[in-house]
Parts: C-alpha cells; sequence; structure tokens
C-alpha cells in the first residue's frame, strides 16, 4: 500500500520551517517605501538644512545692510556734519558783515538740530554693545563741549573780535573738535569691522552649508545605492533560482526544490513554486501507482492523494476513475463472453463425438448386414463368427453411451 501523499506549503505545515526575522523577510514594498522614505528624508534635512543657513546668511545679510552699513554712514555723516559746523563756525569768526553772520548762524543751527537727530537714531536703532555705545557716548560728550565752547565763541565773533575769535578756533576748540571727529571715525571703524565680521560669518556659513550639502548628498547617495545594490541583489538571486527550477521542471526534473527562506514577496512566490512542484510530483507518483494496479487489473483501487486533484487537476482524476470503470465493465464482459465460448467449445465436442460415435455404429451396422447377407451361404463358424461379431458391436455401442453420459 502506497503511503498518503504530502503537501507542503500552507497546505502542508509540517515541510514548513522556522523563518529567520531579518531584513529579508521584509516586504519588497516594504523596502522600496523604507528607500523612498530614506531619499526623502535626505532630501528634507538638505533642504532644512539649506533653509537654516539660509536664514543665517540672511541675518548676516539684513546684520549688514540694516545695521552695520547705516551705521557707519551715521558715523559719517556726524563726522561730516560737525566739520561742515566747524567751516561756518569759522567763517562767523572771520566775517564782519552782520548778515552773513546771521546767515550762518541759522545755517549752524540746523547744522546742530542735524547732528543731535543723528545722535538720536545712532542711539536708538544701531548701537550693537557697550562698546559701541562708549564711542557714541564719548563722541557726544566731545561733541556737546565743543558745542559749549562754540556758544562762547559766538558772541565774542559777533563783537568782530576777529583776532580773539580765531584764536579760540585754532585753541581749546580745536583739541576739542579732533576729539569728537576722532570719536566719530573709531564709530565709523567699529562699524566698518562688523560688517566685516558679518560678511565673513556669512561667507563661512555659505562654505559650510556648502560642505553639508556635499557630504548630505554624498551619503544619501551612498546609502540609496547600497540599499538599491541590496534589493537588487536580493531579487535578483532568488528570481534565478525560480527561473532555473521552473526550467527544469519544464525538462521533466522533478527533483527541484528551491531553498529561499524569506517572508517577502519572493519567499512567497518561491513557496508557492515548491507547493506546485510538489503537488505534480505527488500527482506523478499517484497516477504511476493507479496505472500499476489498472495493470494488475485491480480496478478498485483508490486515489491516496485525492486532495492534490483541485483545480484544473480534478479531471485528471476524474479520467482515471472514468477508465477503471470502463476497464472493469469490459472486463466482466470479457469473463462472460470466456465463460459463454467455453460452454459452446464443451457442446461443440460433445456433439463431434456424439457424431463420431454415430457414424462408427452406422458403418458397423453396414458391415454386418453385408457379413450376414454375405453368411447366409457360409459355415455354422461363420454364423458363430458373425454372433461374436454383434456381440463385440453391443459392447462398442455400451462402453460408447457409458462414456457419453460421463462426459
Amino acid at each position: 500500500m502506497r503511503e498518503n501523499c504530502r503537501i507542503t506549503g500552507k497546505e502542508g505545515e509540517d515541510l514548513r520551517v522556522m523563518k529567520v526575522k531579518s531584513i529579508r523577510n521584509i516586504r519588497i514594498k516594504t523596502k522600496l517605501l523604507f528607500l523612498g522614505g530614506v531619499s526623502i528624508l535626505g532630501l528634507v534635512f538638505i533642504g532644512a538644512e539649506s533653509i537654516i543657513t539660509a536664514r543665517q546668511i540672511n541675518q548676516a545679510s539684513t546684520e549688514i545692510s540694516q545695521s552695520w552699513v547705516p551705521a557707519i554712514i551715521i558715523a559719517e555723516e556726524l563726522n561730516t556734519e560737525t566739520s561742515d559746523y566747524r567751516i561756518k563756525e569759522f567763517y562767523h569768526a572771520i566775517t564782519h558783515d552782520q548778515e552773513t553772520m546771521d546767515h550762518l548762524e541759522k545755517e549752524m543751527m540746523a547744522v546742530r538740530d542735524e547732528i543731535d537727530a543723528a545722535f538720536t537714531e545712532y542711539e536708538q536703532n544701531y548701537i550693537t554693545d557697550e562698546t559701541d555705545r562708549e564711542l557714541m557716548e564719548n563722541a557726544r560728550a566731545y561733541w556737546d563741549r565743543y558745542l559749549e565752547y562754540s556758544d562762547r565763541l559766538l558772541p565774542i565773533s559777533r563783537g568782530n573780535d576777529n583776532e580773539e575769535s580765531l584764536k579760540m578756533i585754532i585753541g581749546e576748540s580745536r583739541l576739542l573738535f579732533d576729539e569728537a571727529s576722532g570719536n566719530f571715525l573709531k564709530m565709523a571703524e567699529f562699524n566698518r569691522l562688523g560688517a566685516e565680521a558679518a560678511s565673513v560669518r556669512g561667507d563661512q556659513l555659505y562654505a559650510r552649508l556648502a560642505r553639508v550639502k556635499i557630504v548630505s548628498i554624498c551619503l544619501i547617495a551612498l546609502m540609496i545605492t547600497m540599499l538599491v545594490i541590496y534589493i537588487i541583489i536580493a531579487i535578483d538571486k532568488p528570481v534565478k533560482a525560480i527561473v532555473e527550477g521552473t526550467r527544469r521542471v519544464s525538462n521533466g526534473d522533478l527533483d527541484v526544490y528551491l531553498p529561499y527562506d524569506s517572508e517577502d514577496e519572493i519567499g512567497i512566490l518561491t513557496d508557492s513554486v515548491n507547493q506546485l512542484i510538489e503537488r505534480l510530483k505527488n500527482i506523478i507518483d499517484d497516477e504511476k501507482y493507479l496505472f500499476r494496479e489498472i495493470g494488475s487489473e485491480n480496478f478498485e483501487v483508490k486515489s491516496t492523494c485525492e486532495q492534490a486533484y483541485r483545480g484544473d487537476f480534478a479531471p485528471i482524476l476524474y479520467s482515471i476513475a472514468s477508465l477503471m470503470s470502463r476497464l472493469d465493465i469490459a472486463k466482466q464482459k470479457k469473463e462472460e463472453l470466456k465463460k459463454r465460448l467455453e460452454e459452446r467449445v464443451a457442446a461443440e465436442l460433445i456433439a463431434e463425438k456424439k457424431l463420431a460415435e454415430e457414424a462408427k455404429l452406422a458403418e458397423e451396422k453396414k458391415l454386418a448386414e453385408e457379413m450376414q447377407s454375405a453368411g447366409e451361404n457360409t459355415t455354422p463358424d461363420r454364423e458363430q463368427a458373425g454372433e461374436e461379431t454383434k456381440k463385440d458391436g453391443s459392447r462398442t455401442m455400451d462402453a460408447s453411451d457409458e462414456e457419453g453420459r460421463l462426459s
């Protein structure tokens, strides 16, 4: 008796092995989504880093354009306007025309207002640290002292005391002006250095952004390349094994087992191919068994692997069952015909034997009649011989009848 077939895969858990959890068990769809996710995260990282660095560069640029440069302009304007004020003051000291003095004093007051506005704007909007504040306060202190001295000088100049006025202008007034002007230049230099530092910082940020981009792109490209290579290898190798296995099956070699052990799509496909091969082997082995039994005229045999005949395989088992049924009917008809032939042959043998015996008796009777007719003129010895012949014929007939009854 042939043992029952075994079905691998989901129908036959006995042939399934424990799968080791690894990246190979991850579905290909998930791997591709992971690859896409890594790419997107890499792009997001590069974009975020670019935005942050660009914002820092923009801050440095904004700092230069909206803080340092305006501060430099104001410091230079203060230096220019104070020089303009001193020039007008000098003209006031050397002129004797009252109308000119009035005009110069008006212009000097306007310059004073502009200088005060510049100081206020600088203090409110452009002071960056204590050093900057100290420079501005020193410059303002010297300028205020200069104006106090100027307020004393103008009445003397209006009194046309040109000699005393010029002496005051080239004396302490010049020293105070030089101190104030020096502090204005220091303010401008301080802001110029700040602008240069901001520019350098912007350049450094740009260089860092470029390096980060290059390194990030290289790392992401390397990671994506490695993942792509891994996925290609993970797909290519088992697919080649499946192709080779199915090629061997198509050539009639069913001694094939694909060992790829994974829970991804390739693993599921491999398991399905192994199930198909095992099912084909079971069906073919079962057919060999059935036809061997059919060859031995065992038409009552049953399939030991009926569960393998499913789907398009079911008609095969139905055809074999139909063939066995027809062969069984043919066997019964053959046996019945054989029996009839044997009976007919036996009847014909009996008839032939009976005819032979009848022919023999007829011949003996004819011979006896001839002898009788010829023996009327013979001696008593012949009559005696005839009688003996008749007795022999009677015994022969009796023996024939007994043999017929035995038959």
